[in-house]
């Protein structure tokens, strides 16, 4: 009876020791999983946003944007979507309003006022090079044959001395070779104000295909109770939705812009979307994330974390991180 006891002292002793073993280890392997999927989901989003931020503003061969001028030929030119004039855009909630107000189409689409709004007007993919030369700013633009531009596809055509935003409004330039950009075409959002692009412009000019796109943060439909980082993209070319959820569990987004106020084109003032008065002067922004875990006793203790230079500490016990970068708009600096 002695022995039977010693037996079963020393089995249960080893059970609780392996079951110790086990539990230490399932919960270093979550918190190992848990860091990695942080460290890859702000990878992933900073990428993403420091590649729009460093392609905002982009204007070919043009010199410093402040000193090159851009016609805009669009309908409503000032309206959010397409202000392709300034570059980059934003908006911060302090708790009572958006300053500046938002308007269409984010107005509506309601984001979070735990994050900024951040607007970032780029080309995307390829350029085409003009084949032959304008006979006039009205004119069509001669490109080699692509299935890439279609009808109503926003554009820039630029050289080294200046460029334009236009519409293309004819059914199927692309394959044609030839853009047409007129006025009052049925079907084509905006459409244009005018069909003079300003000035002809010859074979060394390119146009690309130009999109805008909004940050913001809003509501998770992947997981229930989060938050997520989302973009808003207009035009959308490939077929994909405007709205697409970029990566969930983002919980704070702060952006900061350099302001260029006398010319040099460098930062001379760090100032927030309320504090902003030119964006055509913002030459540079910092995009600061606040990231947490998807499971809420990951940790073995509510983690603090510092945002926005307070020391927070948090009711749950999920890990979080905060992550940042800074980039300088193109052709914003020298």
């Amino acid at each position: 009876m002695v022995e039977l006891m010693v037996g079963i002292a020393i089995g249960m002793f080893l059970v609780a020791v392996a079951s110790a073993i086990y539990i230490g280890s399932k919960t270093t392997y979550l918190a190992q999983d848990a860091t990695s999927r942080l460290q890859e989901n702000g990878r992933f989003a900073m990428d993403t946003i420091s590649h729009d931020l460093r392609m905002s503003g982009f204007r070919g061969c043009v010199g410093q944007i402040g000193a090159t001028p851009l016609a805009n030929t669009l309908n409503s030119p000032n309206a959010l979507l397409y202000d392709f004039t300034a570059p980059i855009w934003g908006s911060r909630n302090a708790g009572a309003a958006w300053s500046p107000a938002l308007s269409a189409p984010l107005d509506a689409i309601g984001p979070l006022a735990a994050g900024d709004v951040l607007v970032v007007r780029r080309p995307t993919g390829t350029g085409w090079s003009l084949i032959a030369q304008m006979a006039d700013g009205t004119s069509p633009l001669t490109v080699s044959a692509t299935a890439n531009i279609t009808q109503g596809d926003v554009l820039l055509v630029a050289d080294c001395a200046g460029g334009a935003v236009l519409q293309a409004t004819n059914a199927t330039p692309g394959a044609l070779g030839s853009i047409e950009h007129v006025t009052g075409v049925a079907g084509v959002s905006p459409g244009l104000a005018a069909n003079d692009l300003g000035r002809a412009l010859a074979n060394d000019a390119l146009v690309w295909r130009m999109q805008t796109i909004a940050y913001y943060l809003a509501p998770s439909v992947r997981r229930a109770g989060e938050t997520s980082l989302w973009t808003y993209t207009w035009p959308s070319y490939d077929g994909s939705p405007n709205q697409v959820e970029l990566v969930t569990g983002v919980e704070r987004m702060a952006v900061t812009y350099g302001v260029d106020t006398d010319g040099d084109f460098a930062a001379d003032r760090f100032l927030d979307a309320s504090q902003v008065a030119d964006w055509t002067q913002v030459v540079s922004a910092r995009v600061d994330l606040l990231l947490s875990g998807n499971a809420d006793n990951t940790a073995t203790s509510p983690q603090p974390y510092t945002w926005a230079g307070a020391n927070v500490v948090p009711a749950d016990r999920k890990l979080r991180t905060t992550i940042s970068v800074a980039a300088a708009l193109r052709n914003a600096v020298p």
